[in-house]
């Protein structure tokens, strides 16, 4: 045995951090929440005294948080990982054991995301890519569960390698661009400014469906579109109108929420991008990775573009 792989030997294993399966349960409210409002529409139907009701919904929904907390103690039972001189190795199954590895010099990107519930619970998932797509190792590692600083200081430990084999005179830290609010403006320029306020209607009525209300069928609804019908001068540019507003909130909001606290930042070796409102992303990029390949062909298509200008506008000549 190699003295590289007796050193990896010795490397213990790391888990996941400790209130994973809590953080699980609050996930899973997403269907927690439909479950219990589904319960609750059935039971209703059986003539059923309130206080079952609310006690099957309630179970219903307990049902879900439990499952999903059994869940997440098994994952976090389950899975280790461990960062050796060579490689980033995981292990992970419940059911079916994997192990998977991504060898520390192929790093390419290291993307750090967290939600409101991950934030919350000071939790990130980390996601550590190769950049490319090969049958032996695995391209791509994810780490859902990590402590926030951890996650930090582990996405510096693998570009470490990368600063390391760059120029000593290249800037670390330096702002390269950050989020103006100016830009809102390109918002609007979205597809779903115009089929926005229709995709709102359509989840109202499905949030409506699961409680069992049909608004559409009430008299006042079939009032309300029988004044529609008959009189589209005025209905249609209504209609119309208000779509395009609820899409144009739909898209500010989305534009937010995506882009709110965007700085692009050059780090020793690598740029990193960081932004989102709600659920905050960081991504790292090796920037000699981007210098290579196809940043080499982005260079020669733009400089082929150059020279086709230089050219007068001649077209090619056809061989």
């Amino acid at each position: 045995m190699s003295t590289r792989q007796e050193a990896a030997v010795e490397v213990a294993w790391s888990a996941l951090h400790r209130r994973v399966p809590l953080a699980t349960a609050v996930l899973s409210l997403a269907v927690a929440a439909p479950a219990g409002i589904g319960a609750t529409r059935i039971l209703l139907g059986m003539d059923l005294p309130y206080a079952l009701v609310a006690a099957g919904a309630a179970g219903a929904v307990l049902l879900v948080l439990v499952a999903a907390y059994v869940h997440g103690v098994a994952r976090l039972r389950t899975t280790r990982f461990r960062l050796t001189a060579e490689r980033l190795e995981l292990r992970v199954g419940i059911l079916t054991r994997q192990r998977r590895a991504i060898p520390r010099d192929r790093v390419r990107s290291v993307d750090v995301k967290a939600d409101v519930v991950r934030r919350a619970f000071g939790l990130a998932v980390v996601k550590v890519g190769t950049g490319e797509h090969t049958s032996g190792e695995s391209a791509e590692l994810t780490l859902n569960g990590l402590a926030a600083a951890e996650a930090e200081s582990l996405r510096r430990t693998l570009l470490s390698g990368v600063a390391a084999r760059e120029s000593a005179q290249e800037d670390g830290g330096q702002v390269l661009a950050g989020l103006r609010w100016q830009w809102v403006r390109y918002a609007p320029l979205s597809i779903w400014v115009f089929v926005g306020g229709a995709v709102a209607i359509g989840a109202l009525k499905k949030v409506l469906d699961i409680f069992g209300l049909d608004v559409f069928s009430t008299s006042m609804a079939k009032a309300a579109w029988e004044w529609l019908i008959a009189n589209p001068w005025i209905s249609v540019p209504v209609v119309v109108a208000g779509s395009l507003l609820v899409g144009l909130v739909g898209a500010v909001g989305l534009f937010a929420e995506t882009w709110g606290g965007y700085r692009l930042e050059r780090e020793a070796g690598t740029l990193r991008v960081r932004r989102g409102m709600l659920t905050r992303r960081s991504l790292t990029l090796e920037t000699g990775r981007l210098r290579g390949g196809r940043g080499g062909r982005a260079a020669a298509a733009q400089a082929g573009r150059r020279r086709q200008g230089q050219g007068g506008g001649r077209r090619p000549a056809q061989g």
